[in-house]
């Protein structure tokens, strides 16, 4: 039996995206965009060493990216403050 074919949606523009500051956006569970992008720098970290320890690079790799991002977010948005 054959699978159905999956549903792609586009990716989204830059300049479809408003320009409001992160800082004043939340989320239904009353973290700001600013706090959720700490915790993701924080667990993307720890993902990020036990995917080092078992010797899974490319992973690793994109884990840090992806840390490197949240603290970007993070740093710019208290320049911003």
């Amino acid at each position: 039996m054959s699978k159905p074919p999956r549903r792609v949606l586009p990716a989204p523009s830059p300049h479809d995206q408003k320009a409001a500051a992160p800082t004043r956006r939340f989320h239904e569970d009353g973290m700001s965009a600013v706090e959720t992008a700490q915790y993701i720098a924080e667990f993307t970290a720890e993902l990020s060493y036990l995917a080092r320890q078992t010797r899974m690079d490319l992973l690793a790799y994109l884990l840090d990216m992806a840390r490197l991002e949240a603290a970007r977010v993070v740093q710019t948005e208290k320049r911003m403050t």
